[in-house]
């Protein structure tokens, strides 16, 4: 089932405390209203009765798709400089619920699945969406690390991130998002051929592929936190 938790939280712009259900896991064998609602950017929005400003929580969540075979951790974006130790908290999490430490029926579950870790809502909705899609994300990482080698010039910041937003024919758009507000600097569109060809070549990108492979942490910006 899907859990939420009351929570007492003051508005950012006015302090006016209210009352809301944080999420604390969605399962989405059970709910898929709330994939959706993940998936077009509503999922644990507020506006404040007061002064209407409208802000998102921070997700703190476990999400389960069985059916498709999902198991995310996902984690507030400020904590991703923190990486290493929550991925190993959320492995050790995925093995006592699906993984070797499990019961056997919860470890026949756990063997359709993929585990995952994510920070913040944007990196939640892209596995969510790549999935649907039919693509690998180890791949579509790769993907994104070519593209950011091929431009002169990106906005790419400390709170800046590289997402898949759409898929249109033979065109990936990928978009510039500030992570923690969603809102999108830049859009630029990537040939589907590009992804296809990393994709098919498993020997010329074998040394990063094996950076992602077997992680909970599939992104490309593990790469470049390990670097900094």
């Amino acid at each position: 089932m899907s859990l939420f938790k009351n929570v007492t939280m003051p508005c950012p712009a006015c302090g006016k405390e209210f009352e809301f259900e944080a999420v604390h896991s969605v399962n989405a064998d059970r709910r898929p209203d709330l994939r959706d609602e993940i998936l077009n950017g509503k999922f644990q929005s507020i506006s404040c009765d007061k002064c209407q400003f409208s802000f998102r929580l921070d997700p703190e969540m476990t999400y389960l798709d069985i059916g498709r075979g999902q198991w995310i951790a996902v984690h507030p974006f400020g904590s991703i400089g923190e990486w290493e130790t929550i991925e190993a908290l959320a492995l050790a999490a995925f093995n006592r619920s699906y993984g070797p430490a499990a019961p056997a029926p919860a470890r026949e579950l756990g063997a359709g699945l993929k585990p995952r870790l994510t920070f913040g809502w944007g990196a939640l909705r892209e596995k969510i969406f790549v999935q649907s899609k039919g693509l690998n994300d180890i791949d579509l990482e790769l993907t994104k690390i070519t593209v950011l080698n091929g431009s002169d010039a990106v906005p790419l910041t400390a709170k800046t991130e590289l997402r898949l937003a759409d898929v249109q024919g033979d065109i990936l758009v990928m978009a510039w998002v500030v992570a923690e507000t969603g809102e999108v600097a830049e859009q630029l569109a990537v040939p589907r051929g590009l992804y296809d060809d990393i994709s098919a070549d498993q020997v010329g990108w074998k040394a990063l592929r094996d950076e992602l492979q077997n992680r909970l942490f599939v992104d490309m910006q593990r790469l470049m936190l390990a670097v900094a």
